[in-house]
């Protein structure tokens, strides 16, 4: 790129962020104005934020302040240049190209990123981690471009490092029809020399076999739109997988105005085959309640928490994969809203794609993959043992899969459109975020699948822009306090819990999340790890039934009574050895005594006996707090009544409270104490009430 007009273009598209706490929410956001977010990287060890653009590539801090821009875009450039008009001269008409990132990579090894675009053909550039220096822009070689497509989301990447100087890069990717120039799978030679001829060729080629999978021209010829995009892609053991959606050609007809009809396949081939003898796929999906859910929309590789781990019967260490699909098998650039999450235990995946192998090396079926091989070629029968380290031979290759591998559907969701995915383990349990196309962020907790209805628990959901669809990167911290969401105008930063948004024990562990507990002497809904001496007896709470009760005796007092003895049961506390005191509101506060199961307090003196005006009506409701010594924080309460007899100017209403009221009959007076009624005058309690009631109704 000229550098003058890349200084040009910088100067030109000054970038507008925002650094902000989020809309009712705790949580940081760095925004752009004036170009389109694509794709989003975390490093694992600095925890700082990398971000792919239209025409840029961001560097910013783990609370996304801004720390470098990189521009990369516009570029004079026609789709129909090829080589790019910086390799040759072109005979169609050149204009500013806007440069869509569409892989962004970061090579750990070499300490760069790898920002894959759609200008030139889809060259990449190698920029340097710290301040995005350009390090290298390959773009002479047939095997430097990789795609024209500008959809920024139907490219995807593995990158495996193979010693101090070479890494495998496996890229998978759409070619827009394009297969004469790029192949929609291929293993590159990722070169720790920035200048070297080697960078991004083919791990092997030769004149029959290369590292990579062209589409046919004449799948292209029978259906122009065929095409396969690329959601996720990742390694596990010696296996590279890519997960895609691509056109049914079962379901979609000879023809490109007809309606068309899309299926997704799991891709999996051996890391180390540079033939892709290896290559096998099959189609995935989901079915609920007779529903067929077939547009992937996003996948995340992961382990099961222990309890999920011991409903699905596996190891704590086994990979699991969460998946959403969306309903059907249309309108893949526009799925339906209705969306389902599913779980796949990956071995279960490889088990069904070793029986495949073996049934093909028996000479059962044929390879059924037409759009690749397009005609139907049958297996050959060659005696051999296939275990699930086998790589593939030059025979009955490649290889498809006939029936759909099914996950578990875990939740449902109808309205919002589920669009991305991640997991991790908290405390046994699998906590399952998902982003949707309605911009916001659902918090779900999946310990068992026993039964479809009740294997995952939907406990928050966070709006983080509203309106706005969360694009599928969605990226832990390196410490898993946090996930970094993104859409195509802000990047948001959100705790992974917001525990402090329940005020009480009960609504703290009511919520589900797996994260929060109730730190009881702090009074405050927390993680085991925040809370002062969580491990000891009672000083963290996490099930309900853990919660502090408080109870006193008497629960009420007379406004005319003082310095009563009060005794308080109160269970699951801790040891309270350091003292509490007993707080009525903000009317009195007074040292407790300790007296084994039992605490021991005085009521409010007369001067501070509060006083109930009309609007009470005969009462006065307070609560009566339990404060500790060792942390100033009221940490139980109970309710605690004062009541006023004399405001009750009626015999009935007097003897009918509910507090121990007496109606003086000559005076005409309610009084708590019955003294005040004088001997000659008597005094009416409710059972003789009760009584002159009963005989007047006959």
């Amino acid at each position: 790129m000229n550098l003058k007009l890349g200084l040009g273009i910088f100067h030109l598209l000054a970038v507008g962020y925002l650094l902000a706490e989020g809309p009712g929410q705790n949580f940081l956001t760095f925004g752009v104005t004036d170009t389109t977010l694509t794709h989003l990287v975390v490093h694992r060890q600095t925890g700082d934020v990398y971000l792919g653009a239209v025409n840029r590539i961001y560097r910013l801090s783990a609370n996304l302040t801004e720390l470098r821009a990189h521009v990369t875009g516009p570029i004079e450039d026609n789709p129909e240049c090829y080589p790019p008009p910086s390799v040759r001269a072109c005979a169609h008409k050149l204009a500013p190209a806007d440069n869509v990132n569409k892989l962004l990579l970061i090579d750990y090894a070499q300490k760069r990123l790898v920002a894959c675009g759609s200008i030139w053909q889809g060259i990449c550039q190698l920029l340097r981690l710290d301040d995005l220096f350009k390090l290298g822009e390959p773009h002479h070689r047939k095997e430097h471009y990789f795609s024209s497509v500008r959809e920024p989301d139907t490219m995807a990447g593995v990158l495996l490092q193979e010693n101090t100087s070479l890494s495998k890069l496996f890229i998978g990717t759409s070619v827009d029809g394009k297969s004469e120039y790029f192949p929609t799978l291929s293993s590159r030679k990722l070169i720790r020399n920035e200048e070297s001829e080697e960078m991004f060729e083919f791990i092997f080629q030769d004149e029959f076999v290369s590292s990579q999978i062209k589409i046919p021209s004449d799948t292209l010829s029978l259906y122009p739109a065929f095409d396969i995009y690329y959601v996720y892609g990742f390694v596990s053991t010696k296996f590279v997988y890519f997960l895609t959606v691509q056109l049914d050609t079962h379901q979609t007809l000879l023809e490109s105005t007809g309606e068309k009809f899309f299926t997704s396949k799991i891709v999996r081939m051996c890391s180390d085959d540079p033939g892709f003898y290896s290559y096998v796929e099959f189609p995935i999906g989901c079915t609920k309640d007779g529903v067929e859910y077939r547009l992937i929309q996003s996948a995340y590789l992961g382990k099961p928490g222990k309890q999920l781990a011991g409903s699905l019967g596996v190891s704590e260490d086994e990979d699991v994969l969460f998946a959403v699909f969306s309903q059907g098998q249309k309108n893949r650039a526009n799925p339906p809203k209705e969306s389902v999450l599913c779980l796949f235990i990956l071995q279960e995946i490889n088990t069904r794609i070793r029986e495949r192998i073996q049934s093909c090396y028996r000479g059962e079926m044929t390879l059924a993959l037409p759009w690749l091989l397009n005609k139907e070629l049958a297996c050959i029968n060659t005696p051999m043992k296939i275990d699930d380290d086998f790589c593939g031979l030059v025979l009955n290759q490649p290889l498809g899969g006939l029936r759909v591998i099914e996950g578990v559907p875990l939740f449902e969701d109808r309205a919002d459109g589920m669009a991305s995915v991640a997991a991790y383990i908290y405390n046994e349990h699998s906590v399952v975020f998902i982003g949707t196309r309605a911009g916001t962020l659902k918090k779900i907790r999946v310990d068992s699948v026993p039964q479809v209805s009740q294997n995952a628990l939907l406990y928050e959901t966070v709006s983080v822009m509203e309106g706005s669809p969360i694009q599928r990167d969605m990226v832990f911290s390196p410490d898993f306090q946090y996930i970094y969401l993104l859409n195509d105008k802000q990047v948001s930063r959100l705790p992974v819990e917001s525990c402090e948004q329940y005020q009480s024990c009960s609504e703290c562990l009511g919520s589900g999340d797996p994260h929060c507990g109730w730190c009881v002497l702090h009074n405050v809904c927390s993680r085991k790890d925040e809370c002062e001496r969580a491990d000891e007896p009672h000083h963290f709470a996490e099930e309900l039934g853990e919660c502090v009760i408080l109870m006193v005796r008497p629960n009420d007092l007379s406004v005319t009574v003082s310095d009563v003895l009060l005794t308080l049961h109160v269970k699951n506390v801790p040891d309270l050895s350091p003292g509490v005191t007993c707080v009525f509101e903000n009317i009195t506060e007074s040292k407790a005594t300790i007296q084994r199961h039992e605490i021991q307090c005085i009521s409010p003196s007369m001067k501070d006996v509060p006083v109930t005006m009309p609007e009470h009506g005969d009462k006065r409701v307070v609560k009566l707090y339990l404060k500790s010594l060792e942390t100033g924080r009221r940490f139980a309460s109970t309710n605690f009544v004062f009541y006023n007899c004399s405001v009750l100017h009626s015999c009935l209403s007097c003897v009918s409270s509910p507090f121990p009221c007496h109606w003086c009959k000559y005076r005409h007076i309610c009084t708590n104490n019955v003294a005040e009624c004088s001997f000659l005058e008597g005094r009416v309690n409710f059972t003789e009430v009760g009584r002159e009631l009963f005989l007047k109704s006959f």
